[in-house]
C-alpha cells in the first residue's frame, strides 16, 4: 500500500473533533500520521492531550510539537478562560508519564517534516492557520512541496467560521501563497453529524481508545444540547478517500478589514483559483467509514 504521509495541525481540547480526527488518522491503514503540532491558545495543554491521546492509541513515537498560541496581528476574540483552559484537559491525570513534547518549535517541525520528506506532504490544518503561515514564511519552499486538506471556511454563507476568524491574517497569507489546498469548509462538514446512538455505540465498545474518546466528548459536551459534528475527521478521511466529497475549483479570498465581516472567506469563480473547495460529501458514507474505524 502507497501510505500518504501526514501532518496534523490542531487546536485539540476545545471542540471534540480535533481528538476524533487524530483517531480516525491514526486508524486509517492509508495514511502515516508523521507529527502532530499544536495551535492557538493554551498550546501547553493542548499538546499534553495530543501525547495522552497518541500514548494511548500505541503511537507514542509520534513526534507532537508546541506551536503559536496567539494570532499574528490581534488580540483573539476568544474568552481568555476558555484559551487558559481548554474543556478537555480534565482527562490529564496529575503526574501522567507522557512522551515528551518534540525539542522542535511546532513551526521547525513543519518545516523539517516537509522539507526531509522523500515525497509530498499533506499538512491537514484542523486549526487556526498561524503555524501552517510562520512555517511558510520561514521557508517558502514547502509551498512547493506540500499540500492542504484544511478544516476551514464556509462559501456557501457570509459567515466566519472559526478556525479562519481565529487568526485571517495567517489565513489570508496562506490562501495567497500559492500552496495547494483543499478547503474542508462549514459547506460540508455541518452535514457530517454524529447523533446520541453513535454516541452510544462508542461508549459501550469499551476499549481504552474508545473509552478516552467518550471521556473527552463528555467533558466537551457540558453545557451544550447538540452531538458532535465531524468538522475535523472529515479533512482528515478526504486524504484517503476524495471520493467523499465533491470539489470546485475556487477563488477563495480572506477578508481581513471588515468590522463585522474578518474571517469571510469570499468565493467566485476564477482562471485563477487557488483551492479546491468541497461543495458535496456523501456524509452518510462518511459517518460510516469513521465509527467502522474508530470502533475497531
Amino acid at each position: 500500500m502507497n501510505l500518504r504521509d501526514i501532518l496534523i495541525d490542531t487546536d485539540i481540547g476545545d471542540d471534540i473533533d480535533d481528538a476524533y480526527a487524530l483517531a480516525l488518522a491514526l486508524k486509517s491503514p492509508e495514511l502515516n500520521l508523521k507529527a502532530v503540532t499544536t495551535v492557538f491558545g493554551n498550546v501547553k495543554v493542548r499538546t499534553k492531550l495530543a501525547l495522552k491521546l497518541l500514548k494511548t492509541f500505541g503511537r507514542a513515537d509520534i513526534p507532537v510539537a508546541e506551536g503559536i498560541g496567539k494570532p499574528f496581528l490581534e488580540k483573539t476574540f476568544r474568552s481568555q478562560a476558555a484559551l487558559e483552559t481548554p474543556n478537555q484537559a480534565v482527562v490529564l491525570a496529575k503526574d501522567e508519564p507522557l512522551q515528551k513534547p518534540s525539542e522542535k518549535h511546532a513551526v521547525d517541525l513543519i518545516v523539517s517534516t516537509v522539507m526531509n520528506a522523500r515525497k509530498d506532504v499533506t499538512i491537514v490544518p484542523i486549526g487556526a492557520l498561524t503555524n501552517v503561515a510562520a512555517a511558510i514564511i520561514k521557508e517558502p519552499k514547502i509551498v512547493d512541496k506540500a499540500n492542504l486538506a484544511a478544516m476551514g471556511g464556509y462559501i456557501s454563507k457570509p459567515l466566519a467560521e472559526h478556525n479562519i476568524r481565529c487568526d485571517p491574517e495567517a489565513a489570508k497569507m496562506v490562501f495567497e501563497s500559492g500552496i495547494k489546498i483543499t478547503m474542508v469548509g462549514l459547506d460540508v462538514t455541518l452535514r457530517c453529524a454524529l447523533t446520541e446512538e453513535d454516541v452510544k455505540t462508542l461508549k459501550n465498545r469499551g476499549l481504552a481508545t474508545t473509552n478516552l474518546l467518550v471521556n473527552m466528548t463528555e467533558a466537551w459536551r457540558k453545557g451544550r444540547t447538540y452531538w458532535p459534528i465531524l468538522h475535523d475527521p472529515l479533512a482528515v478521511a478526504v486524504c484517503f478517500d476524495p471520493t467523499l466529497v465533491k470539489t470546485e475549483a475556487k477563488l477563495v479570498c480572506v477578508e481581513t478589514r471588515g468590522e463585522f465581516t474578518r474571517g469571510f472567506t469570499v468565493a467566485s469563480d476564477s482562471e485563477n483559483s487557488n483551492v479546491q473547495a468541497c461543495v458535496d460529501v456523501d456524509s452518510e458514507r462518511f459517518i460510516k467509514v469513521f465509527m467502522d474505524r474508530i470502533m475497531a
